[in-house]
Parts: structure tokens; sequence; C-alpha cells
């Protein structure tokens, strides 16, 4: 029973200061506060890494001959128009009024392929006599058609109109991910002559 008596009053007295230097800590005592900007910065826009605006699909058709055949192709394919962030630069920050602009490289396309699935082979037929065509040139035309299928898609993909449309998505990306946070976002652009070789 004695040791009854003693243990309930320590108890009582641990959970007394357990509980007063809660208190303490939570009420009294001063926190070291977390404060991070919000403000635009190259490290976060680098973060990004690549910023895919379009995807462009294309389909064409090819004909496409040597001395022994001759082929026709419908092809079809696509092509990725980005912006590497990673040579973004940032100038006239102001936290005052939270403008800034940032200064992207232009767009370039990427990943420029021909869909093997989707491209129509309209036959291949010798134009010589049999015994006088040489077999691989079969092979080389088809080889030579699925690379100018390729230049193709690329060719398309860099027009003007998707270059500027390209540009239009990237600036809308940007401004609307920083108006989310309160900052107005002016979009440059590099000239050719600014890029890094």
């Amino acid at each position: 029973m004695s040791a009854i008596r003693f243990i309930i009053p320590l108890a009582l007295i641990a959970l007394l200061t357990i509980g007063g230097l809660w208190v303490k800590k939570n009420f009294v005592d001063e926190q070291s506060s977390t404060v991070i900007s919000m403000a635009p910065t190259v490290e976060e826009i680098e973060s990004l890494s690549e910023l895919v605006t379009n995807r462009i699909y294309v389909a064409d058709i090819l004909k496409g001959s040597n001395k022994d055949y001759e082929g026709l192709w419908a092809i079809n394919g696509d092509a990725l128009i980005t912006i590497d962030l990673s040579q973004a630069t940032i100038s006239d920050k102001n936290e005052e009024t939270k403008t800034v602009t940032i200064t992207l490289p232009l767009p370039k396309v990427v990943s420029a392929r021909v869909d093997h699935e989707r491209t129509l082979h309209g036959g291949i037929k010798g134009v010589r006599f049999a015994l006088l065509r040489n077999p691989k040139n079969r092979a080389k035309i088809v080889d030579d058609a699925m690379k100018e299928a390729q230049a193709v898609i690329e060719k398309a993909a860099n027009r003007p109109e998707i270059i500027d449309n390209a540009k239009q998505q990237a600036k809308l990306n940007l401004q609307m991910l920083y108006l989310k946070v309160g900052w107005n976002v002016s979009v440059k652009w590099q000239e050719l002559a600014d890029l890094p070789k």
C-alpha cells in the first residue's frame, strides 16, 4: 500500500512536468519559421527540364525509285516540339511588383519518327527485266524511303507556324504557372546567335 502512495504522486508530478514542457514549447517559446520565396528561380525552371509544347502528326505520300525498282508509301508519323528549360535565364526580377522576365531558347523538334504500323506500303515493282535487277536495290529503296519519311516529318514539324505555336504554348504555360503564386512573367526568346554551341 505504501508503494502505491509513493508511485501515484511521482506519476502525477511527471505528468504535470511533461504537460508544462509541452505548453512552454508550443505556446511560450518562439518557434523558428520556414520561409521560402515563391518567385521564379532558374533552379525551379531548370527542374522542369524539357517543356513539351506540341505534338505534331504528319501524313504524306512518298514515291521512290532507283535503277531497278519503284515504290509508293503513305507515311504517317509524329514529332514533339520542346523547349530546353536548362537554358532559361531570369532577368528584371522585381519582388515588390512581382514581375520577372524569363528568356527561353527557341523551340526545337525532337523525336521525329515514322509510325511504321500506320505507314502503308503501296508496293514495290521492278522497272527492268528481272534478271538484270540487283536484289539489294529492293531493300535499299525501302531504307531510303524511310529515311526520307523521317526527314519529311521533321521538316513539317519545323514549319514557322508550328514553331510560333510552340512559343505561344510555352509562354502561356509559364505565365499560368507563376500567375498562381501571384507573379507576372514576361517571356523573351533567345536569338540564334545567343544559343550555346
